[in-house]
């Protein structure tokens, strides 16, 4: 039975990968592809820090003693709590390179939608490139005005990142060199394949 486009349901979609592997262009076309209206694409790296909205949140939170690092995941997580009430398909663009704080996410948004009587489907996006062509990606970005990644920042990513796929997750890995339209018509079956099941 496939899904009509206007029942997608509640989904996570986890896009991991290196600095410059292309993982926010591949969360916007995925967007694109769904309507921005079915659509939260949450990166903590790319988290409004000045807007009123963060400014309070980050102000209760360092009120509940929360330490200021996290704050931007916190802001994310609520913005994904939000979503998942919404029936949204939410797409979490980060790196992810332990796993433990990959796991903790996961069980977090899952166990709210569970508590909320949602079901969360998870699929795992990892986006594989050269090692170099990453490189030249973030330098790039940072000659245009993007944000940059120093250079052991960036080897801390190659050294520490592996793939997930041995943990039991639903996971498919997509080139990051590929054309984005293919990326998003393998992550669509996938889709559909899981919320069939």
């Amino acid at each position: 039975m496939v899904v009509p486009a206007n029942r997608i349901p509640s989904t996570l979609i986890l896009i991991r990968g290196v600095p410059g592997s292309g993982k926010s262009y591949l969360a916007m076309a995925l967007e694109e592809s769904f309507g921005k209206g079915h659509v939260l694409i949450l990166d903590p790296d790319k988290v409004d820090l000045k807007s009123p909205e963060y400014l309070a949140f980050s102000d209760s939170l360092t009120k509940d003693g929360v330490e200021l690092k996290f704050h931007p995941y916190r802001w994310s997580r609520a913005q994904a709590y939000d979503a998942i009430k919404a029936n949204k398909i939410i797409i979490w663009n980060q790196a992810f390179t332990h796993l433990d704080g990959f796991n903790k996410t996961v069980i977090n948004l899952q166990t709210y939608a569970t508590d909320h009587g949602v079901h969360l489907p998870l699929l795992v996006v990892e986006v594989e490139i050269h090692e170099h062509i990453a490189r030249q990606r973030v330098a790039e970005r940072e000659q245009q005005g993007g944000h940059g990644v120093p250079s052991k920042a960036f080897a801390r990513f190659i050294n520490d990142y592996r793939s997930f796929s041995d943990e039991g997750f639903n996971t498919i890995t997509v080139d990051g060199q590929a054309h984005v339209a293919k990326s998003v018509d393998r992550i669509k079956k996938a889709l559909q394949t899981l919320w069939n099941q």
